[in-house]
């Protein structure tokens, strides 16, 4: 300590640091009172004693500052809305007739009923099929269409949509955004459909076939080895850090979305349910327990209804240490919570299924050039699958437990279980090193 250290170091005089490590109640009573006393400033002067107190005493004895100066500096935020939620309260973008439609449409899929006689539709596909409608007025106002689709303003708009000099959509897209607007409006009048709207479609889905998907490309496919190693070189950089605090434990979290997106190939939305001691158990001798509800995976709303979720057991040594590794050490450091990829900006929260996605394809834009969000995580994992596991494209297909083979042909949803677990096997056998991150 020199004699120009200030503010919270009248809590810790030098001769304290030779002693023992402050308490985290005696942190929290001095950074108070100073607050108090020189307002932000303490908080600056606090990040300082943090670091010099982690260079005598060393980073896992100091961690509890971080928590201390994180509880200081973040306030609590309202909890996030439901999907459902954020359903309803866009339906107030929609015209004033159909509001009552879809908030009474919405309401009745809540409970598994049917919409418009068909299954009943999830919050996410409401929400597309809002947008789109909302859409879709705007563009009919623009032009002076009726707002009721016919064959040729359905044409009208595909094409605009796919043509338009700013943001161009693909083929592929324009053809869901034709499906969402004729879905909506048979909700809205389901007398309307007329033969020209169907063959519009059903062209532009052809169309959608051949035309590819323009956001998935060739050099997205990295191994997910590559991946899986990745994540283990922000873990790794995380712990080698002179302090730990939250920054460390974020490098952490950061390191086991891409790890677990290439263990546990799920989509985002799944991710964002893993807790400790819940949907995500630590068992004996290397062994995950995942239990992850019907709401957390794709699935149709109706079969949500009757699914029990996904419950796999798989044993992968190295990612079950760091799992418990990040629990006792740097998940405290966010809060007292038990989610798996907590909020560094709201204590107590998840971050959300978008944030693990645009996270996943910062890390992997910054180390392999090539932006890899975590459902594009998923076709390299498939990818690796197909050529390296013993069933092929078929254990491939069960690992990613889809439906059916012409993404991959049908198979047998038991062989999920024992794919995860091989593929588990395999990429820790491969494993020859980490990444070298060129940041």
């Amino acid at each position: 300590m020199t004699q120009n250290d200030t503010g919270l170091l009248t809590l810790l005089p030098e001769e304290a640091f030779s002693a023992r490590v402050p308490t985290a109640d005696a942190l929290q009573t001095r950074l108070a009172e100073r607050l108090a006393e020189v307002g932000a400033r303490g908080l600056a002067e606090f990040a300082y004693v943090q670091k010099r107190a982690a260079e005598i005493w060393g980073a896992a004895p100091t961690a509890h500052f971080a928590r201390v100066l994180r509880a200081a500096r973040v306030s609590s935020k309202p909890a996030s809305k439901s999907k459902w939620q954020k359903a309803k309260a866009a339906t107030s973008r929609l015209p004033a007739s159909w509001r009552d439609i879809f908030q009474q449409s919405i309401t009745a899929s809540t409970t598994g009923k049917t919409v418009a006689g068909h299954d009943p539709w999830s919050a996410d596909y409401f929400l597309a099929v809002i947008n789109a409608l909302v859409a879709w007025v705007g563009f009919c106002e623009a032009h002076d269409m009726p707002i009721a689709p016919t064959g040729a303003t359905l044409e009208k708009y595909a094409r605009a949509c796919v043509e338009r000099r700013d943001d161009p959509v693909s083929e592929r897209t324009a053809s869901d955004y034709l499906q969402r607007i004729h879905a909506g409006y048979t909700l809205i009048d389901p007398g309307y459909p007329s033969r020209g709207c169907e063959y519009v479609m059903r062209d532009w889905r052809e169309r959608s076939r051949f035309g590819g998907t323009p956001t998935k490309t060739g050099a997205q496919l990295v191994t997910a080895k590559a991946i899986y190693d990745l994540g283990f070189s922000w873990i790794g950089d995380a712990g080698g850090r002179p302090m730990r605090g939250v920054h460390a434990a974020r490098d952490f979290r950061n390191g086991l979305i891409l790890a677990i997106g290439a263990a546990l190939p799920e989509r985002a939305r799944a991710l964002s349910y893993l807790a400790f001691d819940q949907s995500l158990v630590l068992l004996e001798d290397g062994h995950i327990h995942i239990r992850l509800p019907a709401s957390a995976l794709k699935m149709l709303e109706r079969l949500k209804l009757r699914s029990d979720g996904r419950d796999t057991v798989f044993r992968n040594p190295r990612l079950h240490a760091a799992l418990c590794e990040y629990q006792a050490m740097y998940r405290p450091l966010f809060d007292d919570g038990n989610c798996l990829f907590p909020s560094m900006k709201a204590p107590g929260m998840a971050i959300s299924e978008a944030q693990i996605g645009r996270l996943a394809g910062n890390l992997t834009l910054a180390a392999f050039g090539t932006r890899i969000p975590v459902h594009r995580l998923r076709d390299n994992v498939a990818t690796d699958a197909s050529e390296h596991l013993e069933g092929g494209v078929y254990a491939a297909s069960a690992l990613l437990r889809h439906r059916d083979i012409a993404t991959t042909r049908k198979y047998d949803h038991s062989e999920g279980v024992s794919a995860a677990e091989e593929f588990g096997t395999y990429i820790e056998d491969q494993r020859a090193g980490s990444v070298d991150l060129d940041l």
